[in-house]
């Protein structure tokens, strides 16, 4: 049957066709079995290769380099002609760069193909034929019907069918799509039929547009199968994206539509692209001038060997006749006999250095503790080393908000009542005047219904995050039993629990409770317990449907109330199962349990359960029927179980109550220890069983401000506990005792409400509403909004509080708050019923709709009483602002690039810094065509040009920028680049991306990094030049796809102020030094041929020429190139101007470059006739009083050049450590070591070195040339530096010091000696 069925889901295909650029899609499938399901619908991709494509596209990308291209050419050239060096010379160094890199970009490749499995390899549940699979998330195909279950990730783009949600609703965060980790509700289509689960696939067929990259649009419709033929239409909000997460609801099915890289998260998301260093392009400038150079020196040096050929070897016979130079082949013999003899002016070394430098740099930055977050156990990630020295360049920086500058948690932290200010003090209020505290319980009327009105005017929706699944006593049968039905087997009388420790337990009847799910059969048998069990409520049907499952703890969907009516007691461990009944047998109904005194050793502390009293087994009874809770210290009646007489506490006992029938109890209390101590311990228990609430209820509100207003409630003491069936519940729980009121008041108050209807907020209204009815039967209209837009709404009779409230709203503002206004008017049962009537036949207009509701909106959103204001902060992440001021010291612009709404996004930006306090705001917003974009432009440069010194900052939104994108792209970004900060609004992420390639384009050749955290930014790193992930609540996404990656903002200025400063100078260092040391090392080549004819020989034996870069001279580079610090990590952190001495990449201008150039060609000129003159006047130098030969005068010369160019290094070395200048020494100890190696041993290879430098070891006057020669070409070097120390010379400096600290390690202060 599992073959049968397999065969049957591979040959089963999914019907996708296209009508006029419309997809049709059959709702489970197709049944034609000829066509076979192709696989990998719904894969991602990320990689750049694969394995057919890696090694042609890696050689491609590698030999557009162009000394790789030089080399390969030269040593094709070297193979083809009679070359005066050994091929070998260029095919080793290429072999062994070209092997380096490409293992390197392989091995990222690799690691990205990897995280791309994660996501395709991941379980996904389908069904077929009514019975559940699960299949690998890559072979999900359009037509499949997905199983999400809460708290997962939708792996596909789905219409949705079928909701747990009794209402048909879905809840989802979208953080990944747009940044906002908001709840959003979707639901099921309109009148679809509920059909059962096998039945499904039978719907119909869906017909939607083409995949496209707006995520708030969708336009599509359901044609529903049968005789009926109805079209339901689709919208947005039947749509889960790829990409959310199904939060608040147990389960959704849903029709997979957009699959793979068609959904409109990877059509928001761009390609990963090659991103190259701005530092090759310098160092591409420099091959480009060595390569003309070279061609100039090879045709120079041609042209004088035909000289000597025509003019002078004739008049020397004894070297016999000239070569023919008219052929053809003695000119190719000739010309490419130099150029194969200088090919070593193009460094090929410095490329694989450059490699190695980038790669152990990056292990650096990973290794580094700064950039470790010890909460998440989170240290910095390096994705492409090849970018670490752009670190340095960065002119702007794009930014997301949400999750990147902010935490996205709100605060309450102020408000303003009556035209009175007060401070949130947790649990309490303190007038900002007078400083006066008042509690819950000291509340005015005024403050009572603000309060209320914030605790019913908003959607938050209840949520527990509880799993636990509990056996159920019943006290008639003592079986176990639970019900299967369909989806509204949720509901509060099906929610059984029981509190494990009940300590939680408090007034509130909350705990960490166990739950089951209690149901009955339709057909009335009961059916065994599957407790354990994940069979999916949806697919609840009959008796008959049996599915084998994983196994795991059922997730039931919890009453957002705290009481339950169907309590039961669980059993503890060793507790007899009679227990819950009485002495008689019979089970204590309504029965009270006899008084109980406390200990004094338990005054303060809550037992576990009444078993831990010594009364308990005495005073026990049970619970009744298996639905009673067994009550302990802290329930509501637990202080006062039965009527007080006249009982006399025993010894060391202690009422927990007095009468409450006393007038005393309503008096001040007496002033004994116990008692007030006593007071004091409730309050504090309190004040923690309501944090513990809030945690167990798991607030999900459709914005943060919402969740942060229902969570400062609940602190105060009014608990909003859910919805159930539009009915809401706010408890008055007070967390601080009156003194003046007994301490048992009975049980807790409640308030219900009928939420009649949600005026829903949008960009356009800037408020929201509800219209409730009170336990009195009255109804109520409550508004939240914009200020400016509720304001207009109040009645006259509000108008002196509407000047105080804006007062203080402007207050607010001033400290970066944002804020809201809070109305309230009582409406009539006439005026009701027409705006019902209104409102309905404006949702059945075809035309207009959205204007003809807001209309009716409006009418009834009128003659409002103003309540007052809220402020709330949005907390930024940690350092953000310091982060923010400190990269905009170091000439970084900023540009931030958010989805969320005008008004947040700048109030963050001023809270954070992002936008100076003085500086002028300018704002385009809703701006409809180029006309009128050009218009802001114009009247905003104006503004900057006259505004001279004054800081200007940009404020526009996506249908303004969208505008500029396509119509001015040009205009916008020559005036926005002059503003001190930008701040973009409501951006989908295209827009994003398409911002950072604008500036990109610009001719200023600005470098940029852009930064985020959600699956929203992705576009937008991959864009820019450097990528910066952070690893925070919205996923990994942003972090795997960028090229950089930590836990916080705050690290970010860490990255580039002391990370990118140093790769920047070490770069530098390293491309000027290696072009210096070859560029001396063929000066020597180039001035050689003048003394022998131009005859094309080298001066060098082939061992130098292949071992010169690979080993005599690469360690110490290397080396320093990884450990130069020309400042301290604490100067780089407290100066954040020392940043601007790197952009640019100014090190690497042509200055520098030519200043090294000249250093290399003088001590090229003093090596060679400093040697020349010794052999030339008197070359009897040996100690046995022999001549030297030739192959000793080539040993002398490299010998020289592998000590100078060391000893330069070392002079230009600013962080010197003992590990260094063994680097140094190691390496002439390698060339003189294999030098005597290569010289003892008898080989005619290339030129005749036997016993040469031997001899040169034993030769007093070598070495004195070598002192000489060492101290006549870095004298000029080291009096420039002493020169420029000591007269303090401002001028640019011809070195790399420039950027170096002035003193020069004094007292060794940076140094290890």
């Amino acid at each position: 049957m599992d073959k049968m069925f397999r065969k049957l889901c591979v040959k089963r295909g999914s019907r996708v066709s296209t009508i006029n650029d419309w997809l049709q899609i059959q709702i489970g499938g197709t049944e034609d079995v000829k066509k076979k399901k192709p696989n990998n619908q719904n894969r991602i991709k990320s990689t750049k290769y694969t394995l057919l494509t890696f090694l042609p596209q890696n050689l491609l990308e590698q030999f557009r380099r162009i000394a790789n291209f030089y080399f390969l050419v030269m040593t094709i050239i070297s193979l083809l002609i009679d070359s005066p060096v050994s091929p070998m010379t260029s095919l080793l160094p290429l072999v062994f760069v070209i092997a380096v890199t490409a293992a390197k970009q392989g091995y990222e490749d690799i690691l990205r193909y990897r995280t791309d499995n994660v996501v395709n390899r991941s379980p996904v549940t389908v069904i077929k034929n009514g019975v559940e699979a699960i299949i690998q998330s890559q072979n999900v195909a359009p037509g499949d019907l997905i199983v999400v279950e809460r708290d997962c990730d939708v792996p596909c783009d789905l219409v949705i069918l079928r909701s747990t949600d009794p209402h048909g609703k879905c809840f989802i965060t979208t953080a990944n799509l747009d940044g906002e980790s908001n709840l959003k509700t979707l639901t099921v289509p309109r009148d679809l039929p509920t059909v059962p689960i096998e039945e499904m696939h039978k719907l119909g067929m869906i017909e939607c547009e083409t995949p496209g990259t707006d995520l708030y649009s969708f336009n599509g419709k359901i044609e529903l199968a049968g005789g009926e033929g109805r079209v339901l239409p689709l919208s947005s909000e039947n749509v889960l994206l790829r990409g959310s997460r199904v939060k608040n609801t147990e389960c959704v099915i849903g029709c997979a539509i957009y699959t793979g890289m068609t959904t409109k998260l990877q059509l928001n998301s761009r390609l990963t692209r090659n991103k190259t260093a701005s530092s090759e392009t310098y160092v591409n400038r420099f091959l480009i001038f060595i390569l003309i150079a070279l061609i100039a020196i090879v045709t120079l040096l041609y042209f004088l060997k035909r000289y000597n050929e025509l003019f002078v070897i004739p008049k020397l016979t004894y070297l016999g006749p000239a070569a023919d130079g008219y052929s053809v082949k003695q000119f190719l013999q000739d010309y490419l006999s130099f150029l194969i003899l200088f090919n070593y002016l193009i460094p090929i070394s410095l490329y694989v250095t450059i490699e190695l430098q980038r790669v152990i740099g990056g292990f650096f930055m990973e290794w580094d503790n700064e950039l470790y977050e010890k909460e998440t156990d989170q240290q910095c990630i390096v994705n492409t080393s090849n970018l670490n020295e752009e670190l340095g360049q960065i002119n702007i920086l794009f930014s997301d908000k949400t999750g990147t500058l902010t935490k996205n948690e709100m605060n309450f932290q102020q408000c303003s009542i009556a035209g009175h200010k007060y401070n949130y003090k947790k649990t309490r209020l303190e007038e900002a005047e007078t400083k006066v505290l008042s509690d819950i319980n000291k509340f005015s009327m005024d403050q009572k219904v603000f309060f209320q009105a914030l605790a019913i005017c908003h959607t938050v929706q209840v949520a527990t995050s509880m799993t636990e699944v509990a056996p159920v006593e019943n006290a008639a049968n003592k079986q176990e039993t639970i019900k299967s039905g369909p989806p509204e087997m949720y509901s509060i009388s099906d929610i059984t629990e029981e509190s494990h420790n009940s300590s939680q337990h408090s007034e509130l009847n909350v705990s960490n409770t166990i739950e089951t799910s209690l149901s009955v059969h339709p057909n009335g048998v009961n059916a065994t317990v599957t407790s354990s069990s994940d069979v999916n409520p949806l697919l609840f049907s009959d008796d008959s449907y049996k599915v084998e499952r994983r196994k795991r703890p059922q997730v039931v969907k919890r009453s957002p109330n705290f009481a339950r009516s169907n309590k039961v007691h669980i059993a503890s461990p060793g507790e007899t199962p009679d227990s819950g009944t009485s002495a008689n047998g019979h089970s204590s109904v309504g029965l009270h349990s006899p008084p109980i005194m406390r200990p004094i050793s338990l005054q303060f502390q809550r037992s576990t359960s009444e078993r831990d009293l010594p009364q308990f087994g005495e005073a026990h009874n049970g619970a009744a029927l298996g639905h009673r809770r067994a009550h302990s210290y802290g329930a509501p009646n637990a202080y006062l179980t039965s009527p007080v007489g006249n009982q006399t506490p025993p010894v060391g006992g202690l009422f927990r109550a007095g009468s409450t029938v006393s007038r005393e109890s309503y008096a001040a209390p007496t002033f004994t220890r116990q008692p007030t101590m006593l007071i004091r311990a409730e309050s504090q228990r309190r004040k923690q069983e309501i944090q513990q609430t809030l945690c167990l209820l798991d607030y999900q509100a459709s914005s943060p401000d919402e969740k942060a207003l229902v969570e400062a409630c609940a602190n105060l003491g009014l608990v909003y506990t859910g919805d159930d069936d539009e009915v809401l519940r706010v408890r008055i729980v007070p967390p601080h005792l009156d003194y003046k009121r007994p301490i048992n008041s009975g049980k807790p108050k409640e308030d219900a409400f009928h939420r009649l209807h949600v005026l829903e907020f949008t960009s356009d209204r800037k408020r929201m509403s509800v219209i409730v009815r009170d336990e009195g039967g009255k109804k109520w209209i409550y508004t939240k909004g914009a200020e400016s837009y509720v304001f207009p709404l109040c009645a006259n009779s509000s108008a002196d509080m509407v000047v105080k409230t804006d007062s203080h709203i402007s207050d607010f503002a001033r400290l970066g708050l944002r804020t809201l206004a809070i109305a309230r008017r009582e409406i009539s049962d006439a005026e009701y019923q027409e705006f019902v009537s209104s409102l309905a036949q404006a949702n059945s207009s075809l035309e207009n709709r959205k204007q003809l509701s807001e209309e009716c909106y409006s009418k009834i959103e009128s003659d409002l009483d103003l309540l007052g204001a809220t402020a709330v902060e949005d907390a930024l992440q940690d350092d953000v602002a310091d982060t923010l001021v400190s990269l905009q010291a170091a000439g970084i612009k900023i540009w931030v690039l958010t989805g969320d709404k005008v008004e947040t996004a700048l109030n963050i930006a001023l809270s954070c810094g992002h936008i100076p306090p003085d500086a002028k705001k300018y704002i385009i917003l809703e701006c409809k065509s180029r006309d009128d974009l050009l218009v802001h432009l114009n009247v905003l440069e104006r503004e900057i040009v006259f505004g001279i010194g004054q800081e200007c900052a940009l404020l526009i939104d996506g249908k303004s920028l969208g505008v500029a994108l396509a119509e001015a792209p040009k205009e916008f970004r020559d005036v926005a680049v002059k503003c001190t900060a930008v701040l973009c609004c409501r951006l989908s992420p295209l827009q994003k991306s398409e911002v950072v390639a604008l500036i990109k384009s610009s001719n200023e050749n600005y470098n940029t990094a852009s930064i985020g955290d959600g699956a929203n930014d992705v576009s937008m790193i991959q864009e820019a030049h450097v990528g910066i992930g952070i690893m925070g609540r919205e996923g990994r996404q942003a972090a795997r796809c960028a090229d950089f990656a930590f836990a916080k903002f705050c690290m970010l200025k860490r990255l580039l102020l002391v990370h990118g400063h140093y790769h920047s100078v070490r770069l530098s260092f390293l491309v000027l030094y290696f072009f210096y040391k070859n560029i001396l090392f063929m000066g020597i080549m180039f001035l050689f041929q003048f003394h022998t004819l131009f005859s094309s020989s080298s001066v060098y034996d082939s061992l130098f020429l292949t071992l010169y870069n690979v080993i005599y001279t690469s360690l110490p580079i290397l080396f320093i190139s990884l450990t130069e610090k020309p400042y301290t990590e604490e100067k780089l952190m407290q100066n954040p101007k020392l940043y601007k001495k790197n952009t640019d990449n100014k090190q690497l201008h042509w200055p520098y470059f030519l200043m090294w150039t000249l250093f290399a060609v003088y001590h090229s000129v003093i090596i060679f006739y400093f040697a020349y003159c010794i052999f030339s006047f008197n070359n009897v130098i040996l100690n046995g009083g022999q001549t030297a030969a030739f192959s000793c005068f080539g040993t002398l010369l490299i010998w020289a050049v592998v000590i100078i160019v060391n000893l330069k290094l070392w002079l230009e070395s600013m962080y010197l450590s003992f590990w260094y200048i063994a680097t140094l020494v190691l390496s002439i100890l390698a060339f003189m070591v294999t030098t005597v190696i290569y010289n003892v041993i008898n080989l005619d290879y290339d030129t005749d070195i036997y016993w040469a430098y031997n001899n040169l070891l034993a030769s007093l006057p070598v070495w004195l040339y070598v002192l000489l020669t060492v101290i006549a070409c870095l004298l000029p070097d080291f009096t420039l530096r002493m020169l420029k120390r000591g007269l303090n010379i401002k001028t640019f400096s011809i070195f790399p010091g420039k950027q170096r600290k002035l003193e020069m390690r004094r007292k060794f202060e940076s140094t290890y000696l």
